[in-house]
Formats: C-alpha cells, structure tokens, sequence
C-alpha cells in the first residue's frame, strides 16, 4: 500500500514539471522518504549556526537568506525560490548553518534526511550533476554581488535591485521598507531613505508605506548604468 505522503508526492511531480525533472531519476526506496511539507507565514525559519540533519528542496514561495553578524546587523544575500536547495552544502559534515534562512510568506517543501540525500547524490548522475551545476552558479553570482557591492554606488545597487524585482505594473513583488532594503543592500536604513527620497525627487519612484511603485523604468535604468 502507497503512504499518504508517497501519494503527495507522486501527484506533485506529475504536475509540476519542474520539479520532475529534478526528482524523476531518484531512486524509489529514497523517493518513497520524501516529505511534503506546507509552512504558513512566519512558519519556515532556520538559524544560522545551527546543524540541522535535513536537505530541503524549495516547491513553492520564496526564503530569504540572510547572515547576520553577533551584534545583530542583518545582511541579505539572496532568495530562494522553486528548484533551489537548502542545506546541500552543510550536509556533508554536518556543518552549522552559515545563514539563516526565513521564508517570505507561506512556502512548500520535499524534505529529505540527510542519510538519503547523501545516497541520492550517489545513486543519481543527474541529480548529482544538477546540484554541482547549482552551487556553481550561486557561487558565481554571489562573487558578482560582492563585487558590485565595491565597485557601484549605494544609489546604482538599489536601482538594480528595483530593476529585478518588480512586476510589469513596477510594483515591488514584496514589501519594502527602508529597514528591508537596508539588510539586502548592507547599509543603514538612513542612507536608503536618503536614496529613496532622491528617486521619488526625480519622479522615478511612489513610496508608501510597505511598498515601492517604479514611476519611470527607463529613467530608473539610466540611474542604475550612470558612472
């Protein structure tokens, strides 16, 4: 008799076709381990320097990483969203967490022990290959964060975070308030309101409350490339 849990994982994977293709070669006695989870709002947390024993797999929503220092300064590095992992690294030798990861809103994941997740990578090529692939690509783009962080002006980083994260009506896909954007960008909050307040001067930006409407795309994209 399938479990319950076989069952949901089954009907995910024939109707999510990206999620398939990065599951469809694991073996049935490591397949028949994964878990479904559903976490609401405020749910899904795991702390940094903490050893967790689970490899998550991210099926719906998005988390955010974030490193934060002792004296609790928060530094954003990244979102996670569909297809990408939580903890492959650690995993190996049972590390602490370098990050913690917080998800922004309510999120789905396959989890799997770290005793499967280790006999995964052995019994599956692809997969192996896909999680190589991954930690290759995050490794490039956070080089290619740090180096913009040297090299580009407070004003341009946050024009190019608005730039990537905003929809076609140029409203933020999640809220943003200054304290928000000053863990993504690594400054305080009082020198992102200062760019803010500028970018609305120059009717590029709306600003409310929990969010931030893009008035001018190609004006906002002429700030971002200016030297």
């Amino acid at each position: 008799m399938i479990r319950a849990n076989v069952m949901e994982v089954l009907e995910l994977l024939e109707r999510d076709k990206k999620i398939y293709e990065i599951v469809k070669g694991c073996p049935y006695e490591i397949l028949k381990t994964l878990k479904l989870k559903k976490y609401k709002a405020g749910e899904f947390i795991l702390q940094q320097g903490e050893i967790y024993d689970t490899f998550y797999l991210m099926v719906e929503g998005y988390a955010d990483i974030i490193v934060e220092s002792s004296q609790g300064k928060k530094y954003y590095l990244c979102t996670y969203g569909k297809g990408q992992f939580i903890g492959e690294m650690e995993m190996f030798e049972q590390r602490p967490y370098m990050s913690r990861i917080e998800a922004r809103g309510p999120v789905k994941t396959l989890e799997l022990s770290r005793e499967y997740y280790l006999r995964w990578l052995e019994s599956d090529r692809d997969f192996n290959q896909y999680i190589l692939r991954t930690l290759c690509s995050e490794s490039y783009q956070t080089m290619t964060k740090m180096g913009n962080n040297t090299l580009y002006s407070l004003k341009q980083r946050i024009c190019q975070f608005l730039v990537e994260n905003t929809n076609e009506k140029g409203v933020a896909n999640m809220p943003l308030s200054a304290e928000q954007l000053s863990e993504r960008m690594g400054v305080t909050a009082r020198s992102v309101n200062r760019v803010l307040k500028e970018l609305k001067d120059q009717n590029i930006l709306e600003i409310h409350k929990t969010n931030v409407v893009v008035k001018d795309y190609q004006q906002l994209l002429k700030v971002k490339d200016e030297n």
